[in-house]
């Protein structure tokens, strides 16, 4: 039997188009993305301290049509803000027993919930930063997204 030889040619880029989340996010109600968020938050909090209590509170205002999601688990780094837009992005260990391991049900959430995300993050002292997740953002084939420095409401001064 002759054995095909294969020569390379040009690579073939495999990322993902952003239409994607469209598509995953079908079976996505209020009540499955709250809980995709909370448990993005117990993740991280988990391994780190199990004696600590963790704050998770959410507020609904039905009139100005606004979720939001408060934790202190932790936050992520700058470095790391990458895997808040990233499918498969996650600093979950594959082989922990955590409900959400692959890194898509918190983007999946935030797409579901609304047009206009804004997430947040700070950790420990390492400053506060901010990524928006726009309908105008999902619509472009561009995944660079740009980031945020955000100064804590607390330590702004009054104009």
């Amino acid at each position: 039997m002759a054995v095909a030889r294969k020569t390379e040619i040009a690579p073939v880029d495999g990322t993902p188009v952003k239409r994607m989340f469209w598509s995953i996010i079908s079976d996505y109600d209020l009540r499955t993305g709250l809980c995709e968020l909370v448990d993005n938050a117990i993740d991280p909090w988990t391994p780190s301290i199990p004696q600590a209590k963790l704050a998770v509170q959410i507020t609904l205002d039905a009139d100005r049509q606004f979720i939001a999601v408060q934790d202190d688990a932790g936050g992520i780094t700058q470095a790391e803000l990458k895997l808040l837009i990233a499918p498969g992005g996650s600093k979950n260990d594959p082989n922990a027993e955590l409900i959400g391991i692959f890194g898509v049900g918190g983007k999946r959430a935030s797409i579901a919930l609304g047009e206009h995300v804004e997430i947040k993050t700070r950790h420990k002292k390492q400053g506060s930063f901010q990524l928006d997740i726009t309908k105008d953002w999902l619509e472009t084939p561009e995944w660079e997204i740009p980031a945020y420095g955000v100064l804590p409401a607390s330590l702004r001064k009054a104009v």
